[in-house]
């Protein structure tokens, strides 16, 4: 079930008073620049056959474009029918503000500015200048600004350049956020660890910040469901084959693989009936006492079909992951980690670790995979089918930039940690799913997570999402700590 993410755009494109050849071609530059980015759907006013004609239902406006409070109110409605996601406005020439901000206040949905760059100068008696959008950008985000409507600028360009397109590539990330975790339902299997404080979290916040809806149930009503499956039942059957097939070397018994198997199809299930986007489950000690054996490798399978699960009852953990996932349009998945221990010798690397819950896809070495039991993480002891501890991926992930993030919420303060480093290459064999990860400055990163209220959970994902994490908190409104 891996989701596609994809976001609707709705593009304003704003001019003042008369219609220009030169609008016209920043109008169609634009677009053509917005063909070419992924995982992006934009909508335009449509030009109106007739050149004049203005009509909400249909999108029409004299020649796609917006330049009245007239117009801004219909194409405030059309986008509203279209239910876009974000808005993009530019100012074509000097652009005109009041409709601008009206759609903008209208929608309540992201939004990004940009000014389109100074032609040279007309060639005519009166010396006059083309577009003036350096001047009236201004203006516009004046506007917004006023009306205390959170928006980005992305800074002064002809839409045909690179730099361009990167800048509307991060605005796409951060409205995926913000549309992934607005209304967001996230399962809650069984509860925290006992002793697990630090996964505390409150729901009344959530639905307050987020408009979310926590679904709960009892760990035991899927454990009794998933044993309520037949060991010869066909679905059963295929996915002991598949999660053979995935790993190099299984050091556990069958038992484990079909207890794995029917637990993921009630999993699965439950997310997808659900209509869930993340969720966190208990996975020790109750799951050992009632079935006697981990889901650690279990999770990563699921996380790597694109139904995140956060360990230890970590619902904020969860959020945290979707995050990650969403800013990444779906195109990698994160893994769940702990910040475990400072390496004994580079003072600026850590190890990102935990237990065995990383999915498959995100091995270093796909031949050096294993399943393996807590109590053998090397491999040499025979299968014990009374092992509880059995179900952890063992390997390490595979090099390259990642980003890690990590919610918390205070007093009906949100705040996100986002921060990011290198995965260092290693030839030591470490227990469980991990990669050594170096950073900027170790010594200031764990200063913040101690000082700041970070606990020991974050979501780790590969490439360098920074921007897009900290556009989509100015979004949302919640305090970025980035270090």
């Amino acid at each position: 079930m891996i989701e596609t993410v994809k976001v609707k755009i709705g593009f304003v494109p704003s001019f003042r008073f008369r219609y220009t050849p030169w609008c016209q071609k920043m109008r169609d530059l634009s677009l053509a620049a917005f063909a070419q980015l992924p995982r992006v759907e934009v909508i335009a006013p449509v030009p109106s056959p007739d050149g004049m004609m203005v009509d909400a239902e249909r999108g029409f406006t004299p020649y796609g474009m917006v330049s009245s409070l007239e117009q801004g109110e219909a194409v405030a409605e059309y986008f509203r029918r279209q239910a876009v996601d974000g808005v993009i406005i530019g100012t074509l020439d000097f652009g005109d503000e009041r409709s601008s901000a009206k759609i903008a206040e209208r929608l309540g949905v992201p939004v990004l500015l940009f000014a389109t760059k100074e032609p040279p100068a007309e060639d005519e008696p009166g010396l006059g200048r083309v577009s003036d959008s350096y001047c009236g950008t201004l203006s516009t985000a004046s506007g917004l600004y006023r009306r205390k409507i959170p928006f980005h600028f992305a800074g002064i360009f002809f839409p045909d350049e690179a730099a361009f397109k990167a800048e509307i590539e991060v605005f796409v990330r951060a409205v995926a956020v913000v549309k992934g975790l607005k209304g967001a339902q996230i399962g809650q299997i069984g509860q925290r660890p006992a002793s697990f404080e630090t996964v505390a979290y409150d729901e009344t916040a959530m639905i307050r910040k987020f408009g979310q809806n926590v679904i709960h149930v009892d760990l035991s009503e899927i454990v009794f469901q998933a044993q309520k499956l037949a060991d010869d039942d066909r679905r059963v059957i295929d996915l002991v084959n598949e999660i053979k097939s995935e790993i190099a070397q299984a050091t556990i018994t069958d038992d484990w693989v079909f207890k794995a198997a029917k637990m993921e199809l009630t999993l699965r299930n439950f997310f997808i009936q659900n209509r869930l986007s993340a969720m966190a489950m208990s996975c020790w000690p109750q799951i050992q006492q009632m079935w006697g054996f981990s889901t650690c490798a279990l999770f990563g399978r699921l996380t790597g079909q694109g139904m995140l699960t956060a360990c230890e009852t970590d619902i904020l953990g969860a959020l945290a992951m979707l995050v990650s996932y969403r800013a990444a349009l779906a195109e990698t998945v994160p893994h769940f980690i702990d910040w475990t221990i400072q390496h004994r010798q580079d003072d600026n690397c850590f190890l990102a670790w935990h237990c065995g819950n990383a999915p498959v896809c995100l091995a270093a070495d796909p031949q050096r995979t294993a399943l393996r039991s807590r109590r053998d993480m090397k491999g040499v002891l025979a299968p014990d089918p009374q092992d509880t501890q059995a179900g952890l991926y063992q390997f390490q992930l595979k090099p390259g930039k990642v980003t890690f993030c990590r919610l918390q919420e205070y007093d009906d303060e949100w705040k996100m940690l986002v921060t990011n480093g290198e995965i260092v290459p290693s030839d030591e064999e470490l227990a469980g799913t991990w990669a050594w990860v170096r950073v900027a400055n170790h010594e200031r990163l764990y200063r913040t997570l101690i000082e700041e209220g970070f606990v020991h959970h974050a979501s780790m994902i590969h490439g360098d999402l920074t921007k897009a994490l900290k556009l989509a908190g100015k979004f949302l409104g919640i305090k970025i700590v980035e270090v």
